[in-house]
């Protein structure tokens, strides 16, 4: 064993590893799921919009959904700062929380958690590779404690109607020819959608 060397591991420099995982993504409907994690806002680069915090959560199936609320502004008027206030704390109490001393403490507890979440879904026009597409983004609406019932109810969803949609594919079509949409989903490959 004379032919050993120390590592010296201080002295090395190592490049962060990027972990790309491909995730299913659960649809609209009533989901029982696990707290993984959460983030924030100011957690993402050069994010400038509204604040938030974010749950990731996975459902039983293995498929992944996000859990987003709206942080409370000073802008905000009363009666919205109320609703972002009681909805992220229904979330908590349903995660098994009681504790609610402190946010931040209080936020993390519901890592770990097992909960029911109904999340709906809503449509949208934009963009891509200077074509107009339809997108869908499946998002929390509200949640029970785990074994407590959920029901998801299709009339909270949010289509986008065939006016507008056909008003964004005239505005955003190039040289005035006509574009059949393409209508995908946040879970596509290579699609990198936010929530």
């Amino acid at each position: 064993m004379s032919n050993v060397i120390a590592f010296n591991l201080a002295g090395c420099q190592v490049k962060p590893t990027k972990v790309v995982e491909n995730k299913t993504y659960f649809k609209e409907g009533a989901h029982r799921c696990q707290v993984l994690s959460v983030s924030n806002s100011s957690q993402r680069q050069n994010y400038n919009g509204a604040p938030y915090i974010e749950f990731d959560v996975v459902n039983a199936q293995g498929e992944y959904g996000r859990a987003k609320f709206w942080a409370v502004r000073e802008t905000d008027a009363p009666k919205s700062a109320e609703w972002k206030k009681n909805t992220l704390h229904e979330f908590l109490t349903n995660c098994g929380v009681k504790d609610f001393s402190n946010d931040i403490e209080s936020i993390k507890a519901a890592v770990g958690s097992w909960v029911n979440i109904c999340f709906t879904f809503e449509e949208y026009m934009t963009v891509k590779d200077g074509q107009p597409v339809k997108r869908k983004a499946v998002r929390y609406r509200w949640s029970s404690a785990d074994g407590a019932k959920i029901k998801y109810d299709p009339k909270y969803n949010k289509p986008i109607s065939p006016r507008d949609e056909q008003e964004f594919i005239e505005a955003n079509t190039m040289n005035g020819g006509s574009v059949a949409p393409v209508i995908g989903s946040f879970d596509e490959k290579g699609d990198n959608l936010p929530f």
